[in-house]
């Protein structure tokens, strides 16, 4: 065992510190360090640890909050929880992150040297990983996409993942490859909605000096790149009809030819492919070949949407406050609980990544208000007002299929329209009721919609709401 990392003890309780101290000396590690749970994240990384060791005393919120700054402050570093018996199971079914063991204080010294050898094993192999992966949360949507992975990540099959935009699938294939026994080799990325055909099959073929004009000298591919690692084929729904013939030959032979090449050419490469289009729906329209839809899809992982698992949005709240506090050298500014409140019922249609930027905006401006305020304009609807005005949202029906079909017969109609239209209904509806509920008390309308007074006024005004 490598017993010249440095182990970091968190633990509240004198005498568990020491019974901890104890041990690590009796199994020879001289390098240790002790830390609190409220100590911050620059302090946490100045000791430098290669282990945490989270003691028993510490409640679950404690622990779950030293975990997210751990994981922040060092993806890759393994951290032990120690943790009675009759809660080891159920601490272990919901850690929220990956890289988490438990082990029972009470089994002793032994119990306590296999798991750490474990753990310092799987710590060395995530050291020479960049942008180690971090899957955080703890519904049971995300424990299966994490039992999905540890079963299927070091199995060099095909895996297909699906869900809406931004709702982690790049991740999930991040995570694939990490713990797969290809992680010493490159992960080469390839979006099929990003470049046209012509385009697309060079970049990921690559071409022969003389193939079309300008290819002065020969460039390797994509896949070629991706030899001995692994392939991540975004957006795999987009792909023409005459890609999807090569991609076929790549998944049933390994084999490829440049553009303009005369012979095939051979790769050792592992193929994940992510989508949020409905690849079973293409292929009865016959926009996507049959056949590779079923080598695509040997094992299926499906990315569910933020709004389906809403019990994740405080914990991911919270590591996202801590993450940019930690990157923007800022001190912590936690959520208020009507904020939370507004967080966990608002719907996300831009899922995870949008969550994440209006935190990373909330951070910079350093007010809850002002950044919910312009809740939805990020990359998954730029230029559209959403409502900060989540609690209303569940009162309000969903649009039928008449009103959306009448959108459809109006010039010019996009997606982007519609739902702005539909927020601002929503927004409109929310506000006038929260108002009628006050009497036109407009300070406890705002107190009951869970924004600042200021946010309400303006909106009254820009929705030109009239008793």
């Amino acid at each position: 065992m490598e017993t010249r990392k440095n182990i970091l003890v968190i633990e509240k309780s004198p005498v568990m510190l020491k019974q901890l101290d104890e041990q690590l000396d009796r199994l020879g590690f001289p390098f240790r360090c002790v830390g609190t749970p409220d100590m911050t994240m620059e302090q946490l990384e100045a000791l430098v640890p290669d282990v945490t060791i989270i003691g028993p005393t510490l409640g679950e919120d404690a622990w779950f909050e030293c975990i997210q700054k751990l994981k922040i402050v060092k993806p890759g570093m393994p951290v032990l929880l120690c943790c009675k018996d009759e809660a080891l199971e159920q601490k272990a079914l919901h850690a929220p992150f990956s890289g988490i063991w438990c082990f029972d204080p009470d089994l002793g010294i032994e119990a306590l040297s296999t798991i750490l050898r474990e753990a310092i094993r799987s710590g060395q192999e995530s050291e020479s990983l960049p942008d180690f992966p971090v899957l955080v949360g703890k519904s049971r949507e995300i424990r299966r996409i994490r039992e999905k992975v540890d079963a299927v990540a070091d199995k060099d099959i095909t895996v297909l993942i699906t869900g809406e935009s931004g709702t982690g699938k790049e991740l999930i294939a991040r995570s694939l490859h990490y713990y797969s026994s290809r992680n010493k080799g490159p992960l080469i990325k390839i979006n099929c909605g990003a470049l046209p055909d012509e385009l697309l099959e060079s970049e990921v073929f690559g071409f022969q000096k003389g193939a079309f004009t300008g290819a002065h000298k020969n460039k390797p591919g994509r896949l070629e790149l991706a030899h001995e690692g692994t392939l991540f084929v975004d957006e795999i729904g987009d792909l023409s009809l005459s890609l999807q013939v090569k991609f076929l030959q790549v998944l049933e032979d390994k084999a490829f030819s440049r553009l303009g090449g005369v012979r095939d050419r051979t790769v050792d490469t592992r193929v994940i492919a992510a989508t949020n289009r409905d690849l079973s729906r293409k292929v009865r329209e016959g926009s996507f070949r049959k056949d590779l839809f079923f080598r695509l899809n040997v094992m299926h992982i499906e990315a569910p949407p933020l709004r389906d698992r809403p019990e994740d949005i405080p914990l991911m709240t919270e590591y996202f406050m801590h993450k940019y506090c930690f990157e923007f050298r800022k001190g912590p500014l936690k959520p208020p609980e009507r904020i939370l409140n507004a967080l966990k019922t608002y719907p996300w249609p831009g899922n995870v990544r949008e969550l994440e930027n209006v935190i990373r905006r909330v951070i910079v401006l350093r007010d809850w208000d002002a950044a919910l305020h312009d809740i939805g304009r990020t990359d998954a609807g730029v230029g559209r007002k959403s409502s900060p005005f989540s609690k209303a949202l569940g009162s309000i029906r969903p649009w039928g299929d008449g009103k959306i079909d009448k959108f459809f017969r109006k010039p010019g109609v996009s997606l982007k329209k519609i739902t702005r239209a539909y927020v601002g209904e929503v927004e409109q509806k929310a506000i006038s009721q929260a108002l009628r509920n006050s009497n036109w008390n407009r300070k406890k309308a705002a107190e009951s919609l869970g924004v600042s007074y200021k946010t309400l006024l303006n909106r009254i005004e820009e929705l030109h709401i009239r008793p």
